[in-house]
């Protein structure tokens, strides 16, 4: 025997309680008492949105908290359970750690809005404004230009000569044969 068991007899009647005296068994204290687990989980997550969406400010802000409270509203007339545990969950939201929150979202969005139009601005500066109907016209008009003077087969001949292996020569001559046909020559 260890020095343990020499010191604590236990016994077959011992029963081991790790709770709170008093304590209900799956209570949780922060919902509120009358509504389901499920509309109160509910509640609390629409809770947070609103209470987030109160702090965020800027561009879609207005938006963002008509939507919210259109869809508070609605589940409000549904559940009657519901807007009790909604002003339950509201009063006990950090509006404090959502205001930073929301400045901490907001300055992502602006980053984001920065970032995507000074691509725009670069990518306008470097090509134009026409850039990419331009360059498939220019893609275009050398593919027929090539078909018109035979510069394609040329081409062709240069690679099939380039190529040594057997296989790889098949598949390029099924390549060139199954190409497009860009105007002039059939």
């Amino acid at each position: 025997m260890s020095i343990f068991e020499d010191s604590v007899d236990l016994g077959e009647d011992f029963i081991a309680h790790y709770g709170i005296v008093g304590m209900k068994w799956g209570v949780r204290k922060n919902n509120h008492p009358g509504a389901s687990n499920r509309t109160n989980r509910e509640a609390r997550k629409d809770a947070a949105e609103s209470a987030r969406a109160k702090m965020f400010y800027g561009e879609g802000a207005g938006t963002r908290r008509k939507l919210i409270k259109a869809q508070i509203e609605a589940k409000s007339k549904k559940d009657p359970a519901y807007k009790a545990a909604f002003d339950h969950h509201m009063a006990r939201q950090d509006l404090g750690r959502h205001a930073e929150k929301a400045r901490g979202e907001r300055r992502r969005k602006d980053t984001r809005a920065g970032v995507r139009k000074t691509g725009n601005a670069i990518n306008r500066a470097i090509n134009g404004p026409f850039a990419g109907s331009a360059a498939i016209a220019l893609v275009a008009a050398g593919a027929a230009y090539a078909r018109n003077t035979g510069m394609d087969t040329k081409a062709a001949n240069a690679v099939k000569q380039a190529v040594s292996n057997r296989n790889l020569r098949r598949e390029v001559n099924d390549l060139l044969r199954n190409a497009p046909n860009f105007g002039g020559r059939g």
